[in-house]
This record gives C-alpha cells, structure tokens and sequence, in this order.
C-alpha cells in the first residue's frame, strides 16, 4: 500500500513536471511565432486583394461610424453589414484601432491574437486528451502546417474559426460530457462567436456535440458540484445552458440576414457560385490538401507513424471522460464529417479544410507518443518530424528568401508531391511589389469634377490581386472620398449584363487596365473585361477617357467619365426647344424651360434639360434628381449644368445651355421611370433653391416632371 501511494505521487510529480516544462517550451515556441510574424509583417508589400479588403474596409467603416456616431451608430452599422458573410472578423479590430490607429498592422493583432489562443488551448486539449507533450507537439504540428501559418497572414475569417473550433472542443472536453455548467456555459459563448465567425461553424463541431450528448444518454452521469447557481443550472440543462448564450450572441446579427446568407452559403458550397471557386476533382484536392494544406511530410508521416501505432503498439484502456472512447468519438467526429461535407460539395476550397488541421496535428503527436514510449526518444521523434516543416516555414517567412531573379520557379516535387517549394497556395514569402501608389487613382477620382451630394459610383473592370474593386474601396476607407467601387459583376460571362450593371448603378466612373499579361488576370473574373473595353473603344458607351495613372513600367489604369453631353446656345441666336416646354423661374435669376424624353434602346432613354439666365447669377447651383415609378423612388441623381466646367455665374444673361444624361431602364422589367422631381440646391451642401414663378408654384422648390414618350 505504502508503495503503490509513492509511486503514485511520483506519477504526479512527474506529471507536474512534465507540464511547468511543456508549459515553458509552449510559450517560448508561441513567442517566436509571434516575433516571426511581426517580421513577415513589417516586410510583406502586398495589400489586402480581394475578401480581405472587404473585411478591412467594413472594419474601418464600424470604427468611423463608432469615433463619429457612438456606440448606436456602431450597432446600427454592424446589423446592416455584409448581408452573406458573417461579421465578427470585421468587429475585433476596433480595441487595436483604438489603442494604435487605424492601420493595416493593427488590424492583424486580431490574428496574432488567435495564434495565441490557437496554441495555448490546442496544448490544454492534447494535455487533456493524451498528455502535455502531445499537447506541446501538437501545437509545433500545427503550427508550421502551410494552411494555418499562410491563413494567419491574412485578414480572413478562416484562421480565427479554427482557433475558435479548436477553443470549442477543449470545453466539450472539459465539461465532462456535458457535466459541468461553467464549461457548457463557454461553450455557448464559443458557438455564438463562431457562429458570427462564419456561418459553418456548426459543421465542425456538431458530430462531436452529437458523440457526447449521445454518451451522456446512455451513462446519465451525475452532474458536477459546482458553487454557482448558474452552472448547476447549467448541468441539469446543458442544452438549454449551451443555446442560450449561442442564440443570444448570434441574434445581434443572424435575424436580419438569415435568409440571405443561408441561400448564399448552398450557393458558395453546392451550387454555381462554388464551382466558380474551385471545382476540382476529389484527387486533385487531396493532393492540394496534402501539398498546401498538411505538407506533404507531415501527410507522409500521419500515415505511416498512424498506421504504425494502431498495428504495432496496444492502446491501454484508459477509464474515466477522456478515456479512449471519448477521445476516438471527439476526433472522429472532429474530422470525418467536415471532410465528407467539402467532399460532397462542388466548392472544394482549400481554406474549407482549416479547422479540422489540428485534430490531425493531435492525432499525429499521439501515434509519435504512442511508438516513442520514452520522453527522450518522443522528444526526438516530433524533432525530426518538424525540422523539414519548421524549414519550410522559415523560408516562406523571410523576405530574404525570395529569389532575385523575376519569372516562376519549380518546386521540388516526388510525382505530385511538393517536397519543397516558396509558393504552397495561401503559405507564401513576404511580397516585394504590390504597393503600387493605387491612392492616386482615388485621388484622380476625386478631382473630376465639383463635389457631389451623393457618392459616385466607379465601376471598376479589372480583377488583378494588386487592382480590383475591393482593394480600392478599401483603401477609399482612409480618404474618405465620395466614391462607391463596384466590379463589372461577380464572374460574370455576360458582356450585355456588365453593361446593364454600369446604368443600374449609375456609374459616373469606368477604371480599366493597360499592360496585364494574360496570365496574371484569373479567366473567370475577368471574362468581359476585353468586351467592355472594345465597346469604350468603338464608342458604344457613354464615356470618355479623362485620365490614365501610371502604376508600375507596364501597368496603367484607364479612368473613363461618363459623357453629360452639352450646348450652349449664346443669347439671340437661334436655340433648340423642349419637346416638354415648362418654364420656371428660381429664385437669384435661374430659368428652367423644359425637357426632352426619348426612348434610345430596349433598356436606355435620354433626358434632356434646357437652362437660360434671365439675369446675372452670382453662385453655381446643382441640378438633383428623383425618379419616380408608382409612388416609389427608383433612382437619385444629382450633377452641375454643363459638367461643372460652365457655372451659372459665368452665363450671360439670355444663353441657353441643354443638357442630356442617359437613364437606364431594365429589360424585362417596368417601362422605366414614370415621373421625375427636380430641384436645385446651392453648391456644396444646401437646401432646395425656391421657385418664384409660375404663381402656382411660388414658394415651392420642387419641379414635377411626366416622362412620356
């Protein structure tokens, strides 16, 4: 008896031991993550693209409306944002902002941030599971895996949803099926965030909810003593206790956009909208999981050292709620269904296979345990099994490591395998080009023409990583110009539904490219793009060219403004009329005289107005527009006679300028706007201009226009 408790307190002194050691090795090995990613930072040229651009931009959009609106404008913002894409990632930012500025650096503290919470409680789970070694080593697996370190460069929502997966599984652990009301508490608290993460939280972690509720039915265990109220609560109902704060978090966004993002997220997975991601067969993504993903060495050593300890090593059965059972259900159902669901979809994106990483990472540091049998022997085998991985990482984080010479080098390959490569998909170098003075494109914006009362839309043809709708909202974030950025359509194949996105919108602006290979603009964003652009050419649009900003040696972008086309007709020689006379008279010597309405094409019409002085007029004043069908606004518009470059103070008295716009009208759908409202306002911001004649108009502002054909 007396010998079997020392050896029993040795047990435990060793464990202890062996944690304060792993514990140590942990945090030194999440430190140096952190400091190599705060050098990948400082060096990496490349600006946000695409998704991540959004993200940032609507981060910088909750911040303004915070440090301007308060808190209510934040919450107001934050339930109207995204409508298809969860928005938690865009809301972390804002306490760095606080504290640091708005800047990119401390907009990805957020990721640094998951990789501390990544490593520290993927350690807490393999120690709870297996030991604090598996734990430690499954965290170096993880870790240096081509998917995880490459996505925690990013600002994506992916790498914080594993880390949040990861965080979810540890308390499904630790609340001992389901008996212990403060670790089901934190895991509702975890299913909200997730849920505001990214909608396909649920799908990595309800097979393992489902093992241990499926346990916890069979055993009834005891629920655990526990001080406080809410906890004991908690155990007697841990679904209720689990639901509650999930749907209570998840409510402050979810009940005004289910629908959509529902619908988006089958679209994104098994319908069109997938396939436009990544369709690729079932072979080649399991190759790009093992290539870009795992990394060839630790897929090669999962499957030998696995298969290795399932034949050569007996598992000791291990009592208690982490015992084999246990373990195998939460890992099996961690990984299996996730894989099959990507499997069956036609979206087979890479980034899909994120969160389920460190339950291979476990499963890999358990075999290693399981064969090693001895601490030093353990301790060498996860050594050389991370030297190639921690190699390749090195060089896929050092600027240095990028080759001088320009042009595609070939990656070290076994048959389909990469061995070695400085390109793994989303795991790449720090880039030394990519800033290439975009701003100035905004700012070349921002000087065509006077300001405007409503943002001008600028559509935007071009889908390049360094040049793209996305990329230049974002940046627009810090400027603060009237501009709204839109793409010629999501992938869109169809150049006579790129053209009706330029009228539906109002486009004021056009941007296109000069100088892209063929080879650097992805085929499937940018199928119109030469179409539109031949159109421009021959004419066919309404725009004109009005600058170009060189970007690089090669890379130009083309800024086309829409045409209002005018004439002026001097006082006393002979004027066009409108074909709808409607003469008014505003207040300090403005006279409208009417209108022309006209059908151009199926889904286009031309709106002319016709202006004259009647006196000297001493300020400029802008022409606002509010079609009308049925009662509802349809379209607003707003603009300054001739352009801008004629303002009524230079008019002589009695001239007469006409001005036409062109409004858009869908095919298929109603005839086009039945009636207009017009009025004027001063330049700049101000109220609408009032009416002096007719009499049955004074002290009005507004001019009610019928347009009919």
């Amino acid at each position: 008896m007396k010998n079997s408790s020392l050896l029993s307190q040795a047990d435990t002194t060793g464990s202890r031991r062996e944690d304060v050691l792993c514990g140590a090795l942990l945090a030194l090995f999440t430190l140096c993550l952190l400091l190599v990613a705060r050098s990948y930072h400082l060096t990496d040229r490349r600006p946000p693209t695409f998704d991540d651009a959004w993200y940032l931009e609507s981060s910088l959009h909750f911040y303004h409306q915070l440090t301007s609106g308060g808190l209510p404008e934040l919450v107001s913002a934050y339930a109207g944002s995204f409508r298809t894409k969860a928005p938690l990632i865009s809301v972390l930012p804002l306490p760095f902002y606080l504290l640091l500025g708005e800047r990119f650096q401390s907009a990805i503290l957020v990721n640094f941030t998951f990789l501390a919470l990544t490593s520290v409680y993927l350690f807490l789970l393999g120690r709870r599971l297996f030991s604090a070694g598996v734990g430690l080593a499954a965290v170096v697996f993880y870790q240096t895996m081509p998917l995880a370190y490459g996505l925690a460069r990013v600002f994506m929502p992916d790498y914080g949803l594993a880390a949040l997966v990861v965080i979810w599984l540890y308390y499904l652990a630790a609340s001992d099926r389901l008996r212990r009301g403060s670790a089901i508490f934190a895991l509702g608290v975890v299913s909200g965030l997730g849920l505001l993460m990214k909608i396909l939280f649920p799908v990595y972690v309800a097979a393992p909810l489902l093992v241990v509720l499926l346990r916890r039915r069979k055993e009834k265990p005891e629920p655990a003593e526990e001080a406080f109220w809410l906890w004991r609560f908690g155990a007697r109902h841990p679904l209720v206790a689990l639901a509650a704060p999930c749907l209570a978090l998840a409510a402050s966004w979810y009940p005004f956009h289910l629908g959509t993002i529902l619908r988006y997220a089958w679209e994104a997975g098994y319908g069109e909208i997938g396939s436009q991601y990544s369709d690729a067969g079932v072979a080649r993504w399991i190759v790009q999981v093992i290539n870009e993903g795992m990394s060839s060495y630790y897929a090669a050593a999962f499957g030998m050292l696995g298969l290795a300890a399932l034949a050569l090593v007996r598992p000791p059965h291990v009592a208690g709620p982490s015992g084999r059972g246990d373990r195998a259900g939460l890992l099996l159902g961690w990984i299996v269904p996730p894989l099959l669901a990507i499997v069956a979809g036609r979206n087979r994106e890479i980034r899909f296979i994120l969160p389920v990483l460190p339950a291979f990472a476990l499963l890999l540091a358990a075999s290693v345990f399981r064969l090693g049998r001895r601490p030093a022997v353990q301790a060498l085998l996860v050594a050389l099994l991370a030297i190639v991985p921690l190699r390749l990482f090195a060089v896929l984080s050092s600027h240095s490591s990028v080759p001088q010479h320009h042009g595609f080098e070939h990656p070290l390959m076994l048959g389909p395998f990469i061995l070695f490569g400085r390109d793994l998909g989303w795991a790449r170098p720090p880039d030394a080009e990519g800033r290439w003075g975009q701003e100035r494109i905004l700012g070349a914006l921002d000087q065509m023409g006077p300001p405007s009362a409503t943002p001008r839309y600028v559509v935007v043809g071009v889908e390049h990583r360094f040049l793209n709708a996305n990329l230049l909202s974002y940046l627009n974030s810090y400027t603060h110009y009237p501009l709204l950025f839109h793409s010629l359509g999501y992938a869109e194949s169809s150049e006579e539904r790129a053209v009706e996105r330029i009228y539906s919108l109002d486009a004021r602006f056009l941007v296109t490219a000069e100088g892209f290979h063929s080879f650097e603009l992805a085929q499937v964003f940018n199928q119109v793009n030469g179409g539109i652009q031949q159109r421009l050419d021959r004419g066919e649009l309404p725009f004109r060219l009005r600058a170009k900003v060189a970007l690089t040696d090669r890379v130009k972008a083309a800024i086309y403004e829409r045409e209002s086309p005018w004439v002026r007709f001097l006082p006393g020689a002979p004027a066009e009329a409108p074909s709808h006379p409607l003469p008014v008279d505003f207040y300090g010597g403005i006279r409208f005289l009417g209108y022309d309405w006209k059908r151009v094409n199926p889904y286009l019409y031309q709106l002319s107005f016709y202006w004259t002085t009647v006196h000297r007029v001493y300020e400029d004043y802008r022409v606002n527009l509010d079609f009308r069908r049925g009662g509802q606004t349809v379209l607003l518009q707003d603009h300054y006679v001739g352009g801008g470059l004629h303002p009524f103070y230079e008019w002589e008295p009695g001239e007469v300028v006409k001005q036409s716009m062109a409004v858009y009208s869908p095919v298929g759908g109603p005839s086009g706007p039945s009636e207009c409202r017009l009025w004027l306002t001063r330049w700049g911001m101000g109220d609408p201009h009032q009416i002096t004649d007719p009499k049955e108009m004074i002290h009005q502002s507004v001019v009610p226009l019928r347009l009919e054909e």
